[in-house]
């Protein structure tokens, strides 16, 4: 009785050993090639645009395989209540409203993941002018960003913020006429862990001539520098309401980390986002 079960057992071995082997061969070469049943990988096509613009930007898509077809469909304000459909690309198209694109590849009936891509039209034509000296790594997308009216991501690595290292942060709006202000909001970002603090303090002054600047309040920071969680805060005044031309927002550097974690000592950084005025 053994000896049939241990021929039974060694029988069915090689049953199991043989449709293996025969998953392995290519029956063209022989050769053992393991088979597997796969989808071809399509990659999403490139969307090229501006993040911020004026009054008017091209916007293009690229596929990475020129044998691909691109589709895309465009979002804006105007679109909330509207049921939108993807549509052939044929050429690059021009938009003039903030407007989200989005698009993928199609071959042999397969698709790509969906790119997507946000342009946004200036929400005013104030000018900037920062006084403190922006770390060349964290510029975000130039000087337009702390106007622009897009609130940065707490992944500040994606880019959003503009850092400032080991100084105040001051710079001056000029809005271009007169303006009736009511509320203030500036936006900082805490990451102590990567020695990024929220400011001590931060101040308003208004002017009209860009020479001689009014305090319009203070506000203290109320976050303990020693919160190691990711976070952004928005130093928000609301005033009497003030004509000025011009507005400055200086931030106040927070100073070398404290003496809780090993990196005593080192220098601290302001990042900044958005300025907002209503």
């Amino acid at each position: 009785m053994k000896k049939g079960l241990f021929a039974l057992s060694l029988l069915l071995i090689q049953i199991i050993d043989a449709q293996n082997h025969s998953q392995h061969m290519d029956p063209l070469t022989g050769t053992e090639n393991l088979v597997l049943a796969s989808q071809e990988i399509i990659a999403a096509p490139v969307i090229k645009a501006d993040r911020i613009f004026d009054f008017s930007t091209k916007v293009e898509i690229i596929s990475q395989n020129p044998s691909d077809k691109i589709y895309y469909m465009t979002l804006d304000a105007g679109d909330i209540n509207k049921k939108k459909k993807f549509t052939a690309y044929k050429k690059p198209f021009t938009i003039s409203k903030t407007t989200q694109i989005q698009s993928y590849a199609e071959r042999k009936r397969e698709k790509s993941s969906v790119a997507t891509v946000s342009s946004n039209r200036r929400p005013n034509y104030w000018e900037i002018t920062t006084l403190s000296k922006v770390n060349p790594q964290y510029t975000a997308t130039g000087k337009f960003a702390l106007i622009d009216g897009i609130r940065g991501d707490l992944d500040w690595e994606k880019g959003d913020w503009q850092g400032y290292l080991g100084q105040n942060f001051e710079a001056v709006i000029d809005f271009q006429s007169p303006l009736q202000i009511t509320q203030i909001t500036s936006t900082y970002l805490q990451d102590s862990k990567s020695l990024i603090l929220i400011p001590k303090k931060v101040e308003y002054y208004a002017s009209m001539n860009a020479k001689d600047f009014f305090l319009l309040d203070t506000i203290e920071n109320d976050i303990d520098p020693k919160d190691e969680k990711i976070q952004a805060k928005d130093f928000t005044t609301e005033i009497l309401p003030t004509e000025a031309r011009y507005l400055k927002v200086k931030a106040y550097y927070s100073g070398k980390l404290p003496g809780w974690r090993q990196k005593t000592g080192g220098e601290t950084s302001i990042f900044v986002d958005e300025i907002s005025v209503k």
